[in-house]
């Protein structure tokens, strides 16, 4: 049995490094390192276990921003879980984005994930063809490789639980990892188990190009304005609004949605009061609004998240709503959250540290206090800095 050394807690469940080369822009091996942690007596609970808990991402349009959160979580690929866009009251449709190999890159495809579970580190690393085909994997605990498998010759295990376990009806291209959940049920505090539960976790979602994408296990097929009130919080969502200078007041009431085959669903929408009437509120809502709506709509769900990454989440807002938005995320403590962002007033000390805000440029991603500025303090003015170069 492969068993945490600790206790089984949440919080103690975190991605430390990550790195891909084939993917997209990334042609030359990239590393995420998130424990290259600096030694600041400021925003401590931006680190946790010595891992970067919060960060902000910055670099210039093509850089590789996106494509950074998309390669993170390719893992969810070799999964039975699915990439969906989730409209403001539209059931999921599939969600694909550009090429996946790099254009002239002929080698495998590489991802490698580093998980740190208390004092535990489990690694995992495979190599692909295309998106959905795998040609290997490597899981290593703690130092010690425990499976491989390369396509067309025999899986390889030191797993207690996959002792004589049949791989031979795994389907080609699969991911040798990921189909033994499917038929072996590991103890809850299984470093394998504590994997899976890590990847369950793992959502990504932006609100660009009109529409509303995520990427995630805890992708419901439902109606972001129907949850919010089947979940009671119409309430909650109406003073999250006011955080954000938004004065509505809010109610539901039912609506008949024309489905396939022409059958009809009762959902729930939101309505607002306007003139002494009741009108729907999502006709009024602005393109920032709706990000916004769709920022509470998966804050609903945030006890279950591991990781989250949000591209380009402030695209509509403004300066401050940015801000706003920033500080609630680093007050969820229990998750690793990253965005990417294009917005510098958002560079500061005031909300993070020189070594959870990233620059992304040339196939490299770094801290700015690794950029050869020299010793960065609490005082320094971070945006100035970036602006003039200094970076």
């Amino acid at each position: 049995m492969i068993e945490a050394s600790g206790n089984f807690l949440r919080e103690c469940q975190m991605l430390a490094k990550f790195s891909v080369r084939g993917f997209k822009n990334f042609r030359e091996k990239l590393t995420f390192d998130l424990t290259n942690t600096g030694k600041y007596a400021f925003n401590e609970s931006e680190i946790r276990n010595g891992i970067i808990n919060k960060g902000i991402i910055y670099g210039v349009n093509g850089a590789g921003k996106s494509n950074l959160g998309e390669a993170i979580f390719d893992i969810e690929k070799n999964t039975v879980f699915s990439t969906m866009t989730l409209g403001s009251q539209n059931p999921p449709t599939p969600l694909t984005s550009g090429n996946y190999r790099t254009v002239g890159y002929t080698g495998p495809i590489e991802f490698e994930y580093e998980f740190r579970f208390d004092n535990d580190i489990v690694r995992y690393k495979y190599e692909k063809e295309s998106e959905y085909e795998i040609i290997s994997e490597d899981l290593v605990v703690n130092g010690k490789t425990i499976l491989k498998y390369r396509q067309g010759t025999e899986v390889k295990t030191d797993i207690p639980e996959a002792n004589g376990f049949d791989f031979s009806r795994m389907p080609k291209g699969k991911s040798a990892v990921f189909y033994m959940f499917t038929f072996i049920r590991f103890s809850r505090n299984s470093l394998l188990n504590r994997m899976l539960d890590f990847v369950k976790g793992m959502l990504w979602f932006n609100c660009l190009r009109g529409r509303n994408e995520t990427s995630g296990y805890m992708l419901p097929n439902d109606l972001i304005e129907d949850a919010i009130v089947k979940a009671g919080k119409v309430k909650d969502f109406q003073k999250f609004l006011e955080k954000a200078g938004l004065q509505y007041k809010l109610s539901s009431r039912s609506r008949l949605y024309l489905l396939p085959n022409n059958l009809q669903k009762e959902a729930q929408i939101i309505v607002t009061e306007m003139n002494g009437e009741q009108v729907p509120l999502a006709p009024l809502l602005s393109t920032g609004t709706k990000a916004l709506e769709l920022f509470f709509y998966w804050s609903m769900r945030f006890s279950e998240v591991t990781f989250l990454f949000i591209d380009e989440f402030d695209a509509f807002y403004h300066f401050e709503l940015s801000t706003t938005i920033v500080q609630l995320l680093n007050e969820y403590t229990q998750f690793q959250s990253f965005v990417t962002t294009h917005n510098t007033s958002l560079m500061t000390n005031k909300l993070m540290r020189p070594d959870n805000i990233f620059i992304i440029e040339n196939n490299r991603i770094t801290p700015v206090c690794n950029r050869d500025y020299g010793e960065l303090r609490e005082g320094h003015n971070l945006e100035k800095i970036y602006r003039n170069g200094g970076f």
